[in-house]
């Protein structure tokens, strides 16, 4: 009985760990916690996942939207081997650099929409 419960969990944990995906918007680093919870329970388990294993089920927990950063590693690996390491500090960066630009957009935005509105004024002397 122990020993189904034990595979039951596994599979259950498994499952999430596979379904599990990265919503735009939201932090990294409480992605890659969530993830990591995951692989810990099933380390737990005594079912280790290796490495590259780790790192390509994180790549496909991202979106759609980050299909650049996903293609652009997986074209880049040494010797077709992707790391984990690789594929967290690449998805802290993208962050980073979509943070960034979504400041530089908001910027950009607020001086068209002040222009906008001066340019509609008219001046009177």
């Amino acid at each position: 009985m122990h020993e189904r419960k034990t595979t039951q969990n596994k599979a259950s944990i498994i499952r999430r760990l596979v379904n599990l995906k990265y919503k735009d918007g939201r932090s990294v680093t409480e992605h890659l916690s969530d993830f990591q919870g995951l692989i810990n329970q099933l380390t737990n388990m005594q079912m280790v996942l290796d490495d590259e294993l780790q790192a390509l089920v994180l790549l496909n927990s991202l979106p759609d939207s980050w299909d650049t950063l996903v293609v652009s590693l997986s074209n880049s690996t040494p010797q077709c081997v992707l790391s984990l390491d690789i594929v967290k500090d690449s998805m802290f960066d993208e962050e980073a650099r979509r943070k960034e630009q979504g400041v530089v957009a908001e910027s950009e935005a607020l001086v068209s929409e002040y222009h906008g509105r001066n340019s509609n004024r008219k001046f009177h002397m």
